[in-house]
């Protein structure tokens, strides 16, 4: 959450000349809900249902940059389905505090309510995005600035 994965994820796309998928508004469109109505009317498990299915169907138009949600790759069967599709990972790494800046003020994220919340969520979390085939770090840069540390990668 913040890190700038839909921002930096449609820069990317457009240097790669790939479409650009933003899973979050996959599921929202499909249920005609929000992520945070989904999670208060159905529950997590039925969110995480829903999002595994959209990980699934987007990962067959390749090649593509897919944005996950910020609990996608924290459940091992995602990750084992985007490296099964030869996909690649990209983490983006950003410092907790400057997730929180650019998070706090927001309303619609349905697993955090307070900075408390917010870290543990993100310590919950760290172990697996550390499982991602690439790391980048976003300290100090401009969206435009990850995409091209990211396109240097030479993963793409």
């Amino acid at each position: 959450m913040g890190s700038g994965k839909s921002t930096v994820g449609k820069l990317l796309a457009t240097k790669l000349g790939w479409p650009f998928i933003d899973l979050d508004t996959v599921i929202e469109a499909g249920q005609g809900l929000s992520i945070r109505a989904i999670f208060e009317n159905s529950g997590e498990v039925f969110f995480r249902q829903l999002e595994r299915a959209a990980l699934t169907e987007t990962s067959k138009s390749e090649p593509a940059v897919i944005a996950l949600g910020g609990g996608t790759f924290a459940q091992p069967p995602n990750v084992d389905l985007i490296r099964e599709t030869g996909g690649i990972t990209v983490w983006l790494d950003c410092p907790a505090e400057v997730l929180w800046a650019r998070c706090e003020g927001m309303d619609n994220r349905p697993l955090f309510r307070n900075a408390e919340s917010f870290r543990r969520l993100l310590m919950d979390r760290l172990p697996y995005y550390r499982l991602a085939d690439f790391r980048v770090s976003t300290e100090g840069l401009e969206c435009a600035g990850v995409a091209e540390q990211i396109l240097r990668l030479g993963a793409f």
